[in-house]
């Protein structure tokens, strides 16, 4: 009968089952209907076994259902089967909620009679669909511009092939076994390595200094009160409400004792607790990069061991480069340059333009750190996610800053958050040393199209314009540029008065000030009136950086190495600069050179200070100090050979401003009533400079323009500086 059964429903569709001896062989299974044997079984002499089979869709696939009832079924599985994404349990357990508040609405739709029914669905057709009212949702896609988070978060969609392994039958039992658990093994390894990315902390005793005996609980509590009062302001990016000693040790070992290390370095009693907890702190560098750790905290660590420290055997040396680089990978892998949303710093408007490449959200961000618990519309949810964005803007300040001290490429992109976060200081949870940090952010992000519009205004010069209206307006252009940051931040970020600002942040606006004018003396396409024009001003912003240096002395004691570099470029400037003619009976370099040892020795004394500091400072301000007592290079009989024949392209320079040319055997007269220029503010040095009357031409006999903002011409290999 059954085998009737099978015929009959074969010939109804025109197709009929094969037998096992036809499967097995994967040959087509040709049986008339008046035999009951198929052609290869009457050869073979063998039984013609049909297994049943059910035509059409096969039992279990999920796709059989339609429309409401299709609906319910999906929502059913996702109630029976729910897992956490990567936002946390709390959208899970809203998502859970939601889908059973639907599944009661259309369970009693589907119980309800056929005209309550079709009332009902009338109803519902007047409601806002949901897929109307996020058709811009449902069209993103999340993470589609980091193919490897987005890999990580497919497991979210639970295309697990388990279930449908349980459900294939195979004649061999024999080799279902062994299928099956290579097969549960890969899925098993896919699993764990295709995973949302996540802070990876380094902590635990063998890395805790405190379990290791390094320091006590009583001392790291010290150790965090003197840094947030004495080196804090040198080195943005903590939040002392956030970043406590007991939080920053739960979070990582390496920040905690880098913390330490740095306080220690400036304690007179602290030698040998400095010395031990350095030791340990360059280890955690190391295992920090070997075992591939990360976090927030990291982030901060490398850059708290940037301002501090000791120089390598020869210039440049230091590791500065390479934390700033493992800084920025790390803050990359946790998404720290993105803006999280919904954020109280950015204005509405604002997010709802920004792409979605350039936010996360908030739940995901404290995912991402280990927060899974924080509420992020609390105070404390608020001040984590506003640590991400701070130590994003940090390691911007000091990329660019290293960068421009050091002559190096940019490295860290001026990402959304930078672009605008002129108004992010602005916060009811906001740190006092937010706006200082910001400002310098704003300053550095904004400088790339200073830069560009100078540049373009060189580059469009031509012959028969005339030079002196393309100096004013270059001129015109940079200073309206630091006017207005001047405007927007001295009275914000000011110390002590109106437009006072700290002495930290005045070196740095000034020697950036000093590197813009050197980009213009040194652009190939500048007229010559604009080239000499900047020299003048160059020499001013260098007399200033000095002067600044000096004068704040008090509170530079933890005067970061950068900042060491840029003094010191700034000296090596003014003295370059400060060259006159030998007919000039006004010349600067007298009291230009008293500046520059005044600054030397306040290299030395602050990189002395304490004694086990060995600052990096000390060697720059003895290098200062022996080049100003060198002798000049320029040979005895080279003034004459100006002087008497002068040269034709010089000489036609002299028409418009005297040329400055180096004379060793100078009388002493000429260097009488020198200026105390270390004692004056920004505004009487460039009324000194002015007043001088020194003519600056478009080249230095001693020092070529285009070498002055390299380090190359200062003659670093030659040890007894020409003595």
């Amino acid at each position: 009968m059954e085998e009737e059964s099978i015929r009959s429903t074969s010939s109804q569709h025109g197709k009929q089952p094969a037998c096992l001896n036809c499967r097995r062989s994967k040959i087509r299974c040709n049986r008339p209907t008046d035999h009951e044997r198929c052609e290869k079984c009457r050869a073979s002499d063998v039984d013609c076994i049909v297994p049943s089979h059910h035509l059409g869709r096969q039992k279990g696939v999920k796709n059989k259902r339609k429309g409401l009832e299709k609906a319910i079924h999906q929502i059913e599985q996702a109630i029976k089967r729910p897992k956490l994404d990567s936002a946390g349990p709390d959208d899970a357990q809203k998502a859970i909620t939601g889908l059973q508040e639907l599944l009661t609405q259309f369970q009693g739709q589907l119980q309800s009679e056929s005209d309550g029914f079709l009332d009902s669905r009338g109803r519902a057709g007047n409601l806002p669909s949901p897929r109307d009212a996020n058709a811009d949702e449902s069209l993103a896609l999340d993470d589609a511009e980091n193919p490897l988070q987005l890999l990580a978060r497919a497991s979210d969609l639970q295309l697990s092939p388990t279930g449908v392994c349980r459900t294939q039958k195979s004649p061999q039992p024999t080799l279902v076994a062994p299928s099956t658990q290579e097969i549960s093994t890969v899925d098993s390894g896919a699993r764990s390595f295709f995973v949302p990315t996540t802070a990876h902390l380094d902590i635990g005793t063998d890395l805790d200094p405190v379990d290791l005996g390094l320091v006590t609980l009583d001392e790291s509590e010290s150790l965090f009160s003197f840094f947030y009062q004495n080196l804090a302001h040198t080195r943005w990016g903590l939040d002392p409400l956030v970043h406590t000693a007991g939080f920053v040790r739960a979070q990582s070992a390496f920040l905690f004792t880098s913390i330490l290390a740095a306080a220690a370095l400036f304690l007179p009693s602290a030698a040998a607790l400095s010395k031990r907890l350095g030791r340990h702190c360059k280890w955690l560098t190391k295992q920090v990069m070997i075992r591939r750790y990360r976090s927030v905290e990291i982030v901060l660590a490398f850059m708290v061991n940037v301002p501090w420290m000791a120089p390598g055997e020869r210039l440049g040396d230091d590791d500065t480069c390479s934390y700033i680089a493992m800084a920025l990978t790390v803050a990359l892998d946790l998404s720290l340059n993105k803006i999280v949303t919904p954020s109280s710093s950015f204005d509405r408007d604002l997010l709802s333009r920004l792409a979605r490449a350039d936010c996360i959200d908030a739940k995901r961000a404290l995912h991402m750190d280990g927060f899974h618990d924080v509420d992020p519309d609390s105070q404390w949810g608020r001040r984590l996610l506003r640590r991400r964005e701070r130590t994003w803007i940090a390691l911007f300040v000091v990329e660019r800053g290293v960068c421009l001290a050091r002559g190096r490429s940019y490295t860290v992109p001026p990402t959304a958050l930078l672009e605008h976060c002129d108004l992010w200081h602005h916060s009811d949870i906001a740190d006092r040393r937010d706006g200082p940090m910001n400002s310098m952010a704003i300053l550095r992000r904004d400088l790339d199209g200073l830069f560009r519009k100078v540049k373009s205004s060189c580059d469009s010069y031509r012959v028969v314009d005339t030079g002196s209206e393309a100096a004013q307006s270059i001129k015109s252009t940079i200073e309206n540029f630091y006017e207005n940051w001047y405007n927007t931040w001295a009275l914000a970020i000011s110390e002590g008065g109106a437009r006072s600002l700290p002495p930290y942040v005045e070196i740095l606006v000034t020697h950036t000030q000093l590197s813009t004018y050197g980009g213009v003396i040194n652009h190939p396409t500048a007229p010559l009136e604009v080239k000499r024009f900047f020299r003048a001003a160059s020499l001013s912003a260098a007399l200033n950086v000095l002067r600044a240096a000096i004068q704040g002395e008090v509170r530079l004691k933890s005067m970061p190495n950068n900042t060491v570099i840029m003094i010191s470029f700034a000296a090596c400037s003014a003295l370059s600069l400060s060259v006159t003619p030998g007919d000039s009976r006004s010349s600067l370099a007298p009291s230009v050179r008293t500046l520059i040892e005044e600054t030397a020795g306040v290299l030395e004394r602050i990189g002395a200070t304490p004694t086990h500091r060995n600052g990096s400072s000390v060697l720059y301000g003895r290098f200062l100090r022996e080049l100003i007592r060198r002798k000049p290079t320029i040979s005895h009989t080279q003034p004459g050979r100006h002087l008497d024949h002068p040269d034709p392209l010089l000489s036609t320079m002299d028409q418009g401003a005297s040329l400055p040319v180096t004379q060793p055997d100078l009388p002493t007269d000429i260097w009488t009533e020198p200026m105390q220029f270390s004692a004056m503010s920004d505004d009487q040095i460039i009324d000194a400079v002015n007043r001088a009357g020194s003519a600056f031409g478009a080249s230095i006999p001693d020092v070529p323009v285009d070498d002055m903002l390299s380090w190359d011409w200062l003659d670093f290999a030659n040890t007894d500086f020409g003595l």
